[in-house]
Order: structure tokens, then C-alpha cells, then sequence
């Protein structure tokens, strides 16, 4: 099963986790029937049967977590009703990053999400193209036209390829030289560009980009270790909020955003035939303040030679606030 379906199934086992903790406590909990529900629970239902256990009991030990940290979820108004749903993949292209919306509709509206990752720390995978403006969507600042010349220099060569849906290892193509070092120079020169021009806000901007506009906890399923790990991302402070008497057990911290970009350049890959270290392939590195500092590799998404390269992107470090929560499944 591809991972965009794997990740779909563990959205649905959270969801089904969340329902079934609440329902038990006699909670008036339901979940909106959704056609992004129907196609998470198809594909929950089409992985073999010891793996649906697995990714429940994940769902289940991520639930334990949240529970004491949302006084909410469990203390309400009496009428409310705790309405569980999954989001569109369009949500997530707009930066809301979470896949799982826990929603009470009282006289105020309250709202917490689950960004769900199976058996990754990934953040985005933004993309790359001759027509995508990096500096608009992620920093509020556009691209200029230099850098889409160097773009096109790198994706022109490609067009006859990418037209006749050429695979990668049968076309002329030195893809390390000619595509994707090329490519990360292109960007990291414009980054540097913005950053020169925009100095106070693209630092800001870069990690809510990467990270998500919105609050949330990122719930990541970790088969081999047989355990769920929860990490709150709380930039506007709306979790943990307490209902009435009701606080949560344990606080979240509120991390700083970061004001410096201290560096960007290639990830230093250590070369045992010249015992040194040189310049990685496909990565680079931007090291913020604040703690902040993420891992970038370009690559192609697809066996087939397409009009746009995909970023995986990691958090290699985040302030000492951000705490993550590890519970063993049962």
C-alpha cells in the first residue's frame, strides 16, 4: 500500500480511537460522514487484518496522550456535542497541516486538530517548478525573475522527456549535476535574496510555512518501536485550555519563532575515499535561531521525469518548549 494510503488509514484509526474513548465515557460524540471519511475507512479496511490492529492500538496510545492534555475533549457542557472529522488534502495545501478535527459548535467555538504520520517525522513536501512561486506561498514574497530563469534552465532541458513521460533511468540525464544541485542553488540563491530584502518576517514565515499556520498535535505512529509518539505544536496557544475547574495534568510550552536565518547551504556528507567531507547530492540545511534548524532533500516523486522536483522536509532541531510524549501501545 502507497504511504498517501497508509497515512489515510492511520487518519482513520485515530479518528475511530478518539470515538471510542469518548463514547465510552458516555460522551455525545459523533463523527461527519465525509467523502474524505469513506476513503480513509476503505483504505483502513484493505490492510490486513494484524496491520488494522496495529494501527489502532497506535490510534489508541496517541488518544491516551491527548485525553490529559484537552480538559476539553472530556469536560464540556452538558448539550455539547464532540464532533469528530477528517479534513481535505486542499486544507493542508493551504498550511492547515491537520488531519483530524475534534470540534465543539457551544457558544464558543472550540477546536483542536491531529496531523497524522505513519512511520515518518516528515514535515511538508512543498514541490518545486518553473511556475511555482516558493516565495510567495512560503515566505509572502515573491519570486523574482532571475530566479525563474534559473529554474527554467534546469527544467527546459527536461520538457522533451517530461512530454513523452520518459522514465528517469532511460533518459540522457545526469540528474545529481544537471537537475538537482542546479535546482537548490537556484532556490537557495533566491531565499537569500528575500531573506536580504524581508529580513524581520521570512524567518517567522518559513517555520509556520514548514511547520503549520495553525495549533495542533502531531501524532506519529512508530511501528517498530511498538509505540505512539505525540508532539503539541502550540505557536497561538490555543491547547491545553482548561474547562471550569478542569486543567490539563502537564503544560505546553509555547515556542519561540525564530528572527535569524544564521545559515543556508548544503547538508556536508563525509567522503570515505577522500576522508572529507563534501557537499551532499540532493540536501541542504537552514539553521535558524531559536533552536530551529530543517533538512531539505530534493527528489523526484515520481519513476517518470515530471514538470516539478518534491521537497521532504525534516525538523533536525526545535526549541527546548517543544516536548514530545511517548506512550507504549497496549
Amino acid at each position: 500500500m502507497a504511504n498517501t494510503q497508509t497515512g489515510k488509514a492511520f487518519e482513520y484509526a485515530c479518528l475511530i480511537s478518539l470515538y471510542n474513548r469518548y463514547s465510552k465515557l458516555n460522551i455525545n460524540v459523533q463523527i461527519v460522514d465525509t467523502p474524505q471519511l469513506n476513503t480513509a475507512k476503505n483504505y483502513f479496511y484493505n490492510l490486513p487484518k494484524g496491520k488494522q490492529n496495529d494501527y489502532i492500538k497506535a490510534g489508541v496510545a496517541g488518544v491516551k496522550i491527548i485525553d490529559l492534555l484537552e480538559p476539553k475533549l472530556q469536560f464540556s457542557n452538558p448539550s455539547s456535542t464532540l464532533e469528530l472529522t477528517l479534513q481535505t488534502d486542499k486544507q493542508g495545501q493551504k498550511g492547515d497541516v491537520r488531519d483530524v478535527l475534534c470540534i465543539r459548535n457551544d457558544k464558543q467555538y472550540w477546536s483542536i486538530g491531529l496531523s497524522c504520520k505513519h512511520n515518518h517525522f516528515a514535515l511538508k513536501h512543498p514541490r518545486l517548478s518553473s511556475t511555482i512561486d516558493f516565495g510567495k506561498d512560503w515566505l509572502g514574497h515573491p519570486c523574482s525573475e532571475q530566479y525563474f530563469a534559473d529554474v527554467n534552465n534546469v527544467f527546459d532541458p527536461l520538457l522533451p522527456y517530461i512530454n513523452s513521460k520518459t522514465l528517469w533511468d532511460k533518459a540522457n540525464v545526469d540528474k545529481v549535476n544537471d537537475v538537482y544541485k542546479p535546482l537548490l542553488i537556484a532556490f537557495m540563491n533566491e531565499f537569500k535574496r528575500i531573506y536580504t530584502r524581508h529580513t524581520t518576517d521570512v524567518p517567522k514565515s518559513l517555520v509556520k510555512y514548514l511547520i503549520g499556520e495553525n495549533d495542533f498535535y502531531k501524532v506519529i505512529d512508530l511501528e517498530k518501536e511498538k509505540a505512539t509518539l505525540v508532539l503539541p505544536i502550540n505557536f497561538n496557544k490555543s491547547l491545553n485550555i482548561p474547562y471550569q475547574t478542569h486543567k490539563s495534568l502537564l503544560k505546553i510550552g509555547t515556542p519561540k519563532l525564530p528572527s535569524v536565518v544564521y545559515h543556508i547551504g548544503f547538508k556536508q556528507d563525509y567522503d570515505e575515499s577522500t576522508n572529507s567531507y563534501k557537499d551532499s547530492d540532493n540536501t541542504i540545511i537552514i539553521t535558524c535561531d531559536e533552536g530551529w534548524t530543517f533538512s531539505m532533500r530534493i527528489h523526484n516523486a515520481s519513476s517518470k521525469i515530471e514538470k516539478s522536483l518534491k521537497f521532504d522536509v525534516e525538523a533536525i532541531s526545535t526549541p527546548d518548549s517543544m516536548r514530545y510524549f511517548v506512550e507504549p501501545w497496549e
